[in-house]
């Protein structure tokens, strides 16, 4: 599936913070479609997005700016059963070959919180979640743009 696909469909799925940055440049045949899957609530995130778009801010009112935008976005759970979850897929990746575990730490844990949730599209500009989907059950949705 590629992004048109997944944002002109019905399915909800979690927005990394690569793509997140990347809204402002989409061109409008994707940022239509975007913002119709906020407005039906099937954008979603998780804490660690959320840490990370929060921990971009430079000023206080950018960051109150920031979380009241990130606040209307449903937030998923990140449990135990995803950190466990994000354990075993990196556990699995290294077992592939040396080295190939090297994925951000923090990609894992959103990869496994889609996966966890039911197996849910992740709409990214990382190469990582392609990595990560080959061990975790979630689709790797990559934004077409730099």
């Amino acid at each position: 599936m590629d992004a048109a696909q997944l944002l002109n469909g019905g399915a909800s799925f979690v927005i990394d913070t690569s793509a997140w940055w990347r809204v402002e440049v989409l061109p409008p045949e994707l940022l239509g479609p975007l913002r119709r899957a906020t407005i039906d609530d099937r954008m979603l995130i998780t804490p660690v997005v959320r840490m990370q778009i929060l921990y971009s801010a430079r000023t206080s009112t950018e960051y109150v700016a920031y979380d009241t935008e990130l606040s209307a976005l449903r937030m998923l759970r990140n449990d135990r059963a995803v950190a466990d979850a994000a354990m075993s897929a990196v556990t699995e990746l290294a077992s592939r070959s040396d080295g190939y575990h090297r994925v951000s730490v923090t990609d894992a844990l959103i990869a496994a919180a889609a996966a966890e949730h039911g197996g849910l599209a992740v709409l990214h500009k990382d190469g990582h979640f392609d990595r990560l989907a080959e061990v975790l059950a979630f689709e790797s949705v990559a934004l077409p743009v730099d």
